[in-house]
């Protein structure tokens, strides 16, 4: 038993290093998952950038440090939109969570009387938050979305 406990001492810490190093990725653009996710995902819509001042109007970000953004929104007609952020602290990107779950939770209800058919794809939104960065992905298809985002994060 005794030559056994070294080994299991270092199969326990060389666990411990894996889930560690887990956790996050390197930093990368928030451009480039945001392309990704415009181009890789088919849309009803055409989504057009935006710049983070205009969106900052309706996603409520005036208290939030970011240092890069990257945001496709659509004609209005769908929900569909894409919401990258760089934040400049983890606690930033975690406001931002909050800005993002409020602004499903703002379009739910604005397409319950207005575009129902848009409900399916609220209700599926893919939100995200690692380190200092938050996105947000409202489409047709969560589950390329997610595997795109994950891909990143």
């Amino acid at each position: 038993m005794r030559r056994k406990l070294p080994t299991i001492a270092a199969v326990i810490a060389a666990t411990a290093m894996l889930v560690g190093c887990g956790g996050k990725k390197a930093d990368f653009d928030v451009a480039v998952l945001a392309n990704d996710l415009n181009t890789k995902i088919g849309y009803e819509d055409s989504l057009m950038e935006m710049d983070v001042d205009t969106a900052g109007m309706f996603l409520n970000l005036s208290d939030i440090a970011i240092t890069k953004a990257a945001i496709y929104e659509g004609s209005g007609g769908t929900a569909e939109e894409i919401v990258v952020l760089e934040c400049a602290t983890d606690a930033d990107a975690q406001k931002a969570e909050q800005v993002l779950k409020d602004r499903v939770a703002e379009q739910k209800e604005s397409f319950t009387d207005y575009v129902q058919e848009e409900l399916p794809k609220l209700d599926a939104a893919v939100i995200k938050v690692n380190g200092k960065y938050a996105v947000l992905s409202v489409s047709g298809s969560a589950d390329e979305a997610k595997k795109i985002i994950d891909s990143y994060m």
